[in-house]
């Protein structure tokens, strides 16, 4: 009873603080709860509030103790003064646990990074699109079974990728076909005519490698499923009904918003300096262009999982579940592959065996910034992260929660890039 009601508690704290909608599942358990006394909230469940760290456990420090460790290992990590701005998340049981922010949207501004404040997602925004393709079958718009159009990308080989092989990265194309092209300024629609000429490192199907360019063909079935561009079809079919409070595609909607974080590139910088938040990739937002708040990451994670309203299971379970063996991946991963031993790739979405445990999960990267969502579905656990500067540390931070809430490791992912 006690923890129902912590739960619900604090779900009505942490909506009436971000201004986001309390899940049906909170608002039942604070009804059936409404005649016992109001829990108090333990006076430590707010720390100090600074430039070096902002952590905001509610009462969940008891219910979840491996919160502190970890709170106590990001504040030594982040000193590292190669991290500029970062927020994240923890949720438990479907509901936030724990919120951090340290830094600044900009080097030297004093402006500090918020829950509000937005970041580009890179390819995370590759979630979106599976989810929309999930949402346009589900409707019956979209056949992700059918091969895709000659017109709209064609590739050497017996036949033609279809819209779930692209999703899922199964095209037969060698890595990242193309992005220098993209990245030197040339449009998508030209450069996905010369993958034609391109030999396939593998039959169409039969093998994982990773795309933008080629990816970003599901934008044109998307259009002439829902006779929208596809920047208007995402928000108006996912964006706004499943209430994301802040989140945006592209260069020209980051810079209008109130609090949005200034990108701080090169690995080996000697200095930090605020960029230009342009990029090539705007021109395939399918791929790479939205930009989200640690709120809309969040909300994306509830979704996701379940515990807020918005996509049916089947919807979810067909997203999330594996479609191709990623073992590119898997090999690339490293030390992880201490506590992973197998990856896939789904409808834009990763899956990964974490030591019997299935998380769904993607990272995002552009020049100077980074983002994480991590999800475990199962258990109603979710990580979110966002960081506005090449570093190190930020990459381990989801390793590093997961050992700690598991106890099957010492959570000391970080340990090595903490300075002297």
């Amino acid at each position: 009873m006690i923890r129902s009601a912590l739960t619900a508690f604090t779900t009505v704290l942490f909506a009436a603080l971000t201004g986001l909608a309390v899940s049906p599942r909170a608002a039942a358990q604070l009804t059936a709860l409404v005649a016992e006394p109001a829990p108090a909230v333990p006076s430590d469940s707010v720390t100090p509030s600074d430039q070096a760290g902002l952590a905001v456990l509610y009462p969940y420090r008891a219910t979840y103790p491996y919160l502190e460790t970890l709170e106590a290992r990001l504040d030594e990590a982040l000193a590292d003064r190669r991290v500029v701005g970062l927020v994240a998340a923890v949720i438990e049981n479907g509901e936030p646990v724990f919120i951090y922010t340290h830094g600044e949207t900009a080097a030297g501004s004093g402006e500090a990074v918020t829950r509000e404040t937005l970041f580009r997602a890179a390819s995370v925004s590759k979630t979106f699109t599976g989810t929309l393709l999930g949402v346009l079958e589900a409707e019956g718009l979209l056949d992700l079974s059918a091969p895709v159009p000659g017109d709209v990308l064609r590739v050497r080989g017996s036949r033609q990728p279809t819209l779930e092989e692209i999703a899922s990265h199964r095209t037969g194309l060698p890595p990242n076909a193309y992005d220098l092209d993209l990245e030197a300024g040339q449009a998508p629609s030209r450069i996905r005519e010369r993958l034609s000429g391109v030999d396939l490192i593998c039959p169409v199907g039969e093998c994982y490698t990773y795309q933008n360019i080629a990816f970003s063909a599901l934008e044109s079935l998307v259009e002439d499923a829902t006779g929208e561009d596809f920047s208007s079809a995402l928000r108006e079919r996912l964006l706004e009904p499943l209430g994301l409070p802040s989140a945006s595609i592209g260069t020209a909607a980051l810079t209008a918003s109130p609090s949005w974080a200034r990108p701080h590139s090169g690995w080996r910088r000697l200095g930090n300096r605020p960029g230009d938040p342009a990029t090539p990739y705007d021109t395939i937002p399918s791929a790479s262009g939205l930009n989200l708040s640690l709120d809309d990451m969040i909300v994306w994670a509830q979704v996701q999982m379940g515990t807020r309203p918005g996509l049916s299971e089947p919807v979810r379970t067909r997203i999330h579940a594996p479609l191709t063996d990623t073992v590119r991946e898997t090999r690339r991963l490293g030390d992880l592959r201490t506590r992973v031993d197998q990856t896939w790739y789904g409808l834009g979405w990763r899956v990964y065996d974490w030591e019997g445990r299935t998380l769904v999960l993607h990272s995002g990267y552009l020049s100077g910034y980074g983002a994480q969502i991590v999800l475990e579905p199962e258990t109603g656990f979710a990580f979110v992260a966002l960081w506005n500067s090449d570093n190190r540390p930020a990459w381990w931070l989801w390793p590093t929660v997961m050992d700690l809430r598991t106890g099957n490791g010492p959570g000391s992912w970080l340990d090595r890039f903490v300075e002297d």
